[in-house]
């Protein structure tokens, strides 16, 4: 496990902590090695919640430049580089477990490319979330440009990605690309406050959720929804939600 990442399981909860101050939480190759241990080892361990987070005032400046500059020409590091980059969005975005990313501060590059990969995104009033590749005569590589397309439309998407402007929290917010918008003081509650929620639902019914808005907007997702819902109805957990609701009592969720 990298030594720029603080990652934890405790209950059904996995906490992966970015903390790598001094650069800005740059993301290594070693470190994205270790998100991707922590999301399987979060599989392995049943959590229902994987949360993400960075330094105070830093959630990831992005990719570590440094790596693209000592690799100039070097076409097999970068792209083996960025393939794992890769892997691990696609990861955190088809994980069962719930992943909430907490942001405070800069979301920039790769660093946007991890919150986007996010299912439920908490930030303070003080983020701020770009794609500037553009400024370096590159373009996003992780999976940016098509889950950003996804959420606030081509485009917009276009713009940001073409231009590398930004947006500030509040425009994040109103563009959907964060979920719930607070004062920086207020973040750590915030996320316990959704973890604690997310951890009182049915395990199975968050990941069906989960998996049926994934494919939504294509002609499939419909019939993924309806077969979800289906495998729902057979399970314990779908059978004692509903009876919890008629017997007007709290349901006991197990996971299966």
């Amino acid at each position: 496990m990298s030594d720029d990442l603080v990652v934890s399981t405790a209950g059904r909860v996995t906490r992966v902590q970015l903390a790598r101050a001094a650069k800005r939480n740059a993301i290594t190759a070693g470190m994205l090695d270790g998100i991707a241990s922590a999301v399987e080892e979060a599989e392995r361990a049943g959590s229902t919640v994987i949360v993400l987070s960075g330094e105070p005032g830093y959630f990831s400046a992005g990719a570590d430049i440094a790596l693209y500059s000592e690799s100039a020409g070097d076409t097999a590091t970068l792209l083996e580089f960025t393939e794992r980059a890769n892997a691990v969005c696609r990861s955190l975005a088809s994980s069962p477990a719930i992943v909430v990313a907490a942001v405070d501060g800069v979301a920039m590059g790769g660093g946007f490319e991890l919150v986007l990969s996010s299912d439920i995104v908490i930030a303070s009033d003080r983020s701020r979330f770009a794609l500037p590749e553009i400024s370096l005569g590159l373009i996003p590589g992780w999976g940016g440009t098509q889950r950003l397309t996804s959420i606030i439309g081509a485009a917009r998407a276009r713009h940001a990605v073409l231009t590398g402007a930004g947006f500030d929290a509040r425009r994040a917010h109103e563009l959907g690309i964060v979920s719930r918008l607070v004062a920086a003081d207020e973040l750590d509650d915030e996320v316990e406050s959704i973890v604690a929620d997310l951890l009182a639902r049915a395990p199975l019914a968050l990941a069906a959720g989960k998996s049926a808005v994934a494919a939504s907007g294509t002609e499939s997702g419909y019939g993924r929804e309806t077969e979800l819902l289906m495998s729902l109805f057979a399970s314990e957990d779908g059978r004692e939600g509903v009876s919890a609701f008629v017997e007007k009592r709290a349901p006991r969720f197990t996971g299966r």
